[in-house]
């Protein structure tokens, strides 16, 4: 890679790091993607609004799409790239900066996707395939996601599911109000949240034991009544993330908390509701595709390796894949490098042009 080149990722990487925006909010930092887009590099631009993407077009009948995110994670009323967003995208532009004036022997398609975080971007975008006629028959799509505590550079390929279908569930129970002198004249809901809390984690166990994958629930809260000592608690909440290997573990175990929830009210006359945000597929990779990548590395002398289990977390790239052959990788940002979401995480300079290439040399090898 040519020295300029690289600085203008790392630079790219620095000044995206400063523009970190809450997923949904990230207009700061798409005006500065489309100017870059335009004054460095020779794609055409499609702003959609929320998301935007750039074209490669060469006529060829064969299209590959790659992706990157955005958004930033949420702290308080802020943001912080606490997940290295700001390295992905600048990869990304990375690729713009390599490709120009390039034949590659395909049309390429640069994705920058916002929303992530909340799982919400990733359905917006597949507006994608629509408007550029991509199919299963023409169309292949990567993306990829830094992983602290790998060796910097080294391409991370996972067979099946790389990263888990999660949710978030908000269980409401509502019951009937009484003075705390009077609790036999109420309807109390906090016995079925405290039984529900502690019967949830034990269905995600039965689902893991039943589908021979990982399944997990964890209660992230809970809350019934208020601080006020004369009156009995008459609503409450539980907050529960649910997550899972595989979809049909995923359904199942969703499929068994709404159970739960209605046995548990209906047997005290309780109200009750259900909830759903943040929802993420699984993200699972095309078997050809993943192939070619593992084949790609190997030609072209990338070092990889293969994960023996999946991600806990989620990455709403799994949408990608009910449209066209997707495969999602991880790149090792080093094993000095602190977790993701946590209050030390920095994406490593040096790690944005190493994936800049990674990505140039997939599309030249041949995907």
């Amino acid at each position: 890679m040519e020295p300029e080149i690289k600085q203008e990722i790392i630079r790219a990487r620095q000044a995206l790091w400063t523009l970190a925006e809450r997923s949904g909010q990230e207009r700061r930092t798409q005006a500065w993607i489309r100017d870059f887009l335009q004054t460095r590099t020779d794609l055409q631009v499609v702003d959609r609004g929320t998301w935007l993407y750039a074209r490669h077009d060469e006529g060829a009948a064969r299209t590959v799409v790659v992706r990157a995110d955005h958004d930033a994670v949420p702290v308080g009323q802020e943001a912080r790239h606490l997940c290295g967003h700001d390295g992905h995208t600048a990869a990304l532009l990375g690729l713009a900066c390599l490709i120009r004036g390039r034949t590659l022997g395909k049309n390429v398609i640069l994705l920058f996707q916002h929303a992530e975080e909340t799982g919400y971007g990733a359905p917006a975008c597949c507006e994608l395939f629509a408007l550029e006629g991509l199919t299963r028959e023409n169309t292949r799509m990567i993306g990829c996601h830094n992983i602290p505590g790998e060796p910097l550079g080294t391409v991370l390929l996972r067979r099946g599911t790389f990263a888990c279908a999660s949710c978030g569930v908000e269980i409401g129970l509502t019951g009937r109000p009484t003075h705390a002198a009077y609790p036999e004249n109420g309807l109390n809901p906090t016995g079925a949240a405290a039984r529900l809390a502690l019967e949830i984690p034990g269905l995600a166990a039965g689902t893991a034991r039943e589908f021979d994958c990982m399944a997990l629930a964890t209660i992230v809260g809970m809350r019934t009544g208020d601080r006020a000592f004369g009156v009995a608690a008459a609503e409450g909440k539980l907050w529960v993330t649910l997550r899972a290997e595989k979809a049909a573990a995923f359904e199942a175990l969703n499929r068994r908390v709404d159970a739960a929830v209605r046995r548990e009210a209906e047997a005290e006359a309780l109200g009750w509701s259900l909830d759903r945000e943040d929802l993420f597929p699984a993200t699972e990779n095309d078997p050809a595709l993943l192939a070619d990548l593992e084949r790609i590395c190997a030609e072209a002398g990338l070092p990889y390796k293969y994960l023996d289990v999946p991600f806990r977390w989620s990455e709403d790239f799994g949408h990608y894949g009910r449209y066209v052959p997707a495969c999602f990788f991880g790149v090792g940002s080093g094993p000095e490098t602190a977790p993701l979401h946590t209050e030390g995480y920095c994406y490593p300079d040096a790690l944005a042009p190493v994936t800049a290439e990674i990505f140039l040399r997939l599309l030249t090898g041949g995907i």
